[in-house]
């Protein structure tokens, strides 16, 4: 029986794991802010960047195409052409590696294990780049008067999920879906102090990136969780967290954005310890007097409310 391989970024060939990721990597910290978010953009982005000349990756970034090759050659390439030539060979030796190594799983096991390794990886280069912005998240989050969570699609119950949770610890939080009628709404009782999170997936996120706008415009804080850095949230918001959606499996993957949405939940809770202490104090007694209270109630007064519903509509 085979030992069973596991991901090493180390073992693989330099145009698979990127040389540009670790040039940007070792020139990070002296990067000027516009080339910062061209570094940001491009970690975060790999596979749409792969498509795009220099002019359109300025537009997405809002520089100019000048220092997009200005920025190429701070990290020792000749200029944007170069960076591209092997932003492109990563990318499709990526995907090949990846498609390769799932082609090759015969077991249920097998293909777990990749899924797994593969998942493990993502986070950890979304741990090597956007952990400053999580923190600043979080920062943001902790001193909030009262947290709006908003998404579209599935995203919303991922919204409501975190909403819960902060509700549960005695946050002031609420998630809603952003539509033209509930946001307008939303809007009107939003406060200096507030911080709106809008979770972007799959979905293009037209209506909650113009509720980012609206709430910015209101001066309301707004952080922008996303696996697409060209959504119109993304691009609008006060923080941005680019999070990584790609899978062996070739659909985009949902787990990365649930993990980010879970570290920024068990910061906040790390941040806090006497409202997590409290809240481990008063819930076992409140669970124990509904306890009690279900146990003494009479028959009658959980039977006649049912009585009287099937007499009226019987």
């Amino acid at each position: 029986m085979s030992a069973r391989r596991r991901f090493d970024p180390f073992a693989m060939r330099p145009e698979e794991v990127g040389l540009f990721k670790e040039r940007i990597r070792e020139n990070y910290d002296r990067l000027t802010p516009g080339f910062r978010r061209l570094a940001d953009f491009i970690m975060n982005n790999t596979l749409d960047v792969a498509f795009f000349t220099a002019t359109e990756l300025a537009r997405y970034v809002g520089v100019d195409a000048a220092t997009v090759v200005r920025f190429s050659q701070e990290i020792g390439y000749s200029g944007y052409r170069e960076l591209s030539r092997e932003i492109k060979r990563y990318v499709r030796n990526r995907l090949v590696s990846a498609r390769g190594e799932a082609a090759k799983a015969e077991t249920t096991e097998g293909k777990l294990r990749i899924v797994a390794d593969y998942a493990a990886e993502t986070l950890r280069e979304f741990s090597a780049t956007e952990l400053e912005r999580v923190a600043r998240t979080v920062d943001l989050l902790t001193q909030a008067r009262h947290i709006w969570l908003a998404g579209e699609y599935s995203e919303y119950y991922l919204a409501e999920f975190l909403a819960k949770r902060l509700q549960s610890m005695g946050i002031e939080a609420t998630s809603f879906m952003p539509s033209m009628a509930e946001a307008s709404t939303i809007l009107t009782q939003m406060e200096t102090g507030d911080v709106l999170v809008a979770i972007i997936g799959l979905d293009p996120g037209v209506e909650v990136g113009h509720a980012i706008q609206l709430a910015k415009a209101a001066g309301v804080k707004t952080i922008a969780v996303t696996t697409s850095g060209l959504a119109l949230g993304a691009r609008h918001a006060d923080v941005t967290l680019l999070v990584p959606d790609d899978s062996p499996a070739e659909v985009s993957a949902f787990g990365p954005l649930m993990q980010v949405l879970s570290l920024i939940w068990e910061t906040m809770m790390m941040q806090q310890p006497e409202r997590v202490a409290e809240h481990h104090r008063v819930l076992p007694e409140l669970m124990r007097r509904l306890v009690e209270l279900r146990a003494t109630t009479p028959e009658h007064e959980v039977g006649a409310p049912q009585s009287i519903w099937r007499e009226n509509i019987s």
